[in-house]
């Protein structure tokens, strides 16, 4: 058996990779600051830009707030399993929308205190495949991830540390 070295930091993959090294990869996120309270985050072959809104002292209202993109990540997270549903049944996606909102608390801990999402499905869609997507949805690793934090580790280093490898960034899986 073949042994395939997984690592999410790479751009592309020379060959498919395992379901079960794909259920094990781990993602890095470089955020850098962009001035003020503004950051740059890339992430793989992305960038994308946060901010706080201009109510927020420093807040140019450059891109949207960490906090809001985590509960649009959970929506997104949800419309890609809900449109897979369909997708897997010959069903067409078209008209699938996802809606979340968020409530936010700051006692006993600054935090999202309520989500809730909203599916519209497409119409014509019987109620067992209205079960069905909701099944999907709750197979989200958004919404599974809420369910069931994961563990949070926080370090701070010097930006003049020598920063080394880590050895947890890359999975190595059977093939």
């Amino acid at each position: 058996m073949r042994k395939i070295v997984v690592s999410c930091l790479a751009a592309a993959v020379d060959e498919p990779i395992s379901w079960r090294a794909a259920l094990t990869c781990m993602m890095k996120a470089v955020v850098e600051s962009i001035g003020k309270v503004g950051s740059r985050v890339r992430l793989g072959n992305h960038e994308l830009v946060f901010d706080q809104p201009r109510t927020v002292p420093d807040g140019e209202d450059r891109g949207p707030s960490p906090l809001d993109v985590m509960s649009a990540a959970l929506a997104a997270c949800a419309h890609y399993f809900a449109a897979a549903y369909l997708q897997g049944r010959d069903l067409p996606p078209e008209g699938l929308v996802v809606e979340v909102a968020s409530e936010k608390q700051r006692a006993p801990v600054s935090r999202i205190a309520r989500l809730a999402i909203t599916v519209r499905a497409p119409a014509g869609l019987d109620a067992r495949h209205l079960a069905g997507i909701e099944r999907a949805i709750k197979s989200c690793p958004a919404y599974g991830t809420l369910l069931h934090p994961p563990v949070v580790e926080v370090s701070v280093e010097r930006a003049d540390a020598q920063v080394g490898y880590d050895s947890r960034m890359t999975n190595t899986g059977g093939a």
